[in-house]
């Protein structure tokens, strides 16, 4: 019997990958395609929906290719996406503009006075911060970098596409949509866009912080479990893509849960950490929990009744992308980049770099926070600026980890390591050192988002009766365990990099506080 296949297909910021999944969970064949952010004003980011599609039929087609009888073997479509994006569409399902994706942080004012209040703890009115966390498990941020946000200044600064606004989609919602004609969203981009009532035997829409910002359920699509199947695939898209049309679609999820899922770390308190053009620190939890101060909570996870505790940080890859081709002019490979960096000395020779180039969220949300190369001399050279970058996401990450070890309340003893960036065997030693913990690189990590999507789509199928029962399903390559040595090292390096912050900050916001508000 020839084997079937999951297409599961992984929208990122920079970057769409279509993957053929086995039904065991093993990846069989991947094709990529490049995706452009537009920026046309500071702080705005935004991408064009027929982008996204264009690139997915793209690289959909690129499998066949190469296999072209597996197109015949698909058993169901599955999205994994960035998350917290705004498109507006019309009735016809029409995108009404580019994507706000959730780089984007124009909204930062609409954000601010959405929140205001008396008494304000930092930034925040504490009678609404108060709502917020009771209702959702969380609060708007105050960058603009939420959904939330995003509406209001679309229906204060552009009243006419308001007006037309049928449906406001996700990312992965306006993909399903244009698979199945169906407008729906799943429970982890519900509860991250806080308007939904997150606590068990409670969810669904929040008519009182509707009311109190003066919106309402109209515009909003129904919320469907992660592991549903949400319809069959439409004619055109089955052309487009070159699949049978009638394949079922299944429900999916944003691009953290699915990655949580094809990590391996599926049981409460087993973390996982992604190093990919952002990053983050994620477990799942059987209740919910949160740090407002520190921009770090749950979500709800794929598994329905469950929840992901997840510490967002902006820019990871995506640092020493640019590094690689602002600074560098792209000259250097991957490959070689790995080989310098393990030829300079742990500690980059004491210069640091900080990986704010978009602001930061975790565990400070400050948008007017910027990056830096610090404390260089003649002496350095371009191995140094490139191992300060690895050592300076790891730094970031280590700071996100507190908030979350202190939340599980307790410190995992090791954590599973995925993304792009975990490829890389230099960085992976670089934060078993920092973060003093074994990291257990998976099979295949650059292909954690696919993986995951192919396993919710199974639970959707009826393949797998839990998600939580699926960590056997993702191999552990190679364990990096800390070295004393480099623990030692970090551990003084990483106080000099909270203090950096502590004593910037201010100078930063006089700096930038009007910028942003461009």
């Amino acid at each position: 019997m020839t084997e079937q296949h999951i297409l599961a297909v992984d929208v990122g910021t920079s970057e769409v990958k279509a993957a053929l999944v086995s039904h065991d969970g093993h990846v069989r064949d991947c094709a990529r395609a490049p995706l452009s952010v537009i920026h046309p004003e500071p702080t705005w980011a935004e991408q064009d929906p027929n982008g996204w599609w264009n690139a997915i039929c793209s690289s959909v087609r690129e499998l066949w290719r190469h296999k072209p009888e597996a197109a015949e073997s698909i058993s169901g479509l599955v999205f994994s996406c960035q998350m917290f994006g705004v498109l507006p569409v019309d009735v016809d399902g029409k995108p009404l503009m580019n994507a706000m994706i959730w780089l984007d942080t124009r909204s930062r004012e609409q954000a601010r006075a959405m929140v205001d209040g008396f008494p304000k703890i930092q930034g925040y009115g504490l009678p609404k911060v108060l709502k917020w966390l009771r209702i959702t498990n969380g609060a708007p941020n105050l960058a603009g970098r939420d959904t939330i946000s995003k509406f209001i200044w679309l229906r204060d600064e552009r009243p006419e596409v308001w007006e037309r606004t049928h449906k406001l989609l996700d990312v992965k919602d306006y993909l399903v949509m244009r698979c199945t004609g169906r407008s729906v969203t799943t429970y982890d981009l519900a509860s991250g866009g806080w308007l939904y009532k997150t606590k068990k035997g409670e969810m669904g829409w929040s008519q009182t912080l509707l009311d109190m910002l003066g919106l309402s359920t109209d515009r909003l699509p129904e919320v469907v479990r992660s592991t549903e199947v949400v319809g069959e695939l439409l004619d055109a898209a089955a052309t487009d893509l070159g699949i049978p049309a009638g394949t079922p679609v299944v429900a999916g999820a944003g691009d953290v849960p699915s990655c949580a899922v094809g990590s391996g770390a599926v049981r409460d308190k087993e973390v996982h950490v992604y190093l990919g053009t952002s990053s983050w620190v994620a477990a799942h939890l059987n209740d919910r929990a949160v740090n407002p101060f520190a921009a770090t909570g749950t979500l709800c996870a794929a598994e329905h009744g469950k929840y992901l505790l997840i510490a967002t940080q902006e820019t990871a890859g995506a640092s020493m992308e640019w590094v690689r081709t602002k600074l560098m002019d792209g000259r250097l490979d991957y490959d070689r980049i790995n080989k310098l960096v393990e030829d300079c000395e742990p500690g980059a020779g004491g210069a640091f770099f900080f990986p704010w180039l978009m602001g930061e969220r975790v565990p400070v949300d400050d948008s007017s926070v910027r990056a830096g190369l610090v404390n260089l001399s003649l002496d350095h050279d371009e191995r140094h600026v490139l191992r300060a970058v690895f050592e300076g996401v790891g730094y970031n990450i280590r700071w996100a980890t507190q908030v979350v070890d202190r939340l599980m309340k307790e410190r995992a003893p090791a954590m599973r390591i995925t993304g792009g960036g975990a490829q890389s065997d230099a960085w992976c030693q670089i934060m078993a050192d920092v973060l003093d913990r074994p990291m257990h690189r998976v099979r295949n990590p650059q292909f954690c988002g696919v993986r995951g999507a192919a396993i919710i789509a199974l639970r959707a199928l009826g393949e797998i009766p839990r998600l939580e029962d699926t960590g056997e399903m993702v191999n552990i390559t190679r364990t990096f365990e800390p070295d004393p040595e480099g623990v030692a090292l970090h551990q003084e390096r990483f106080a000099a990099y909270t203090d950096y912050y502590k004593r910037t900050h201010t100078w930063f916001r006089r700096l930038n506080e009007g910028r942003t508000r461009k």
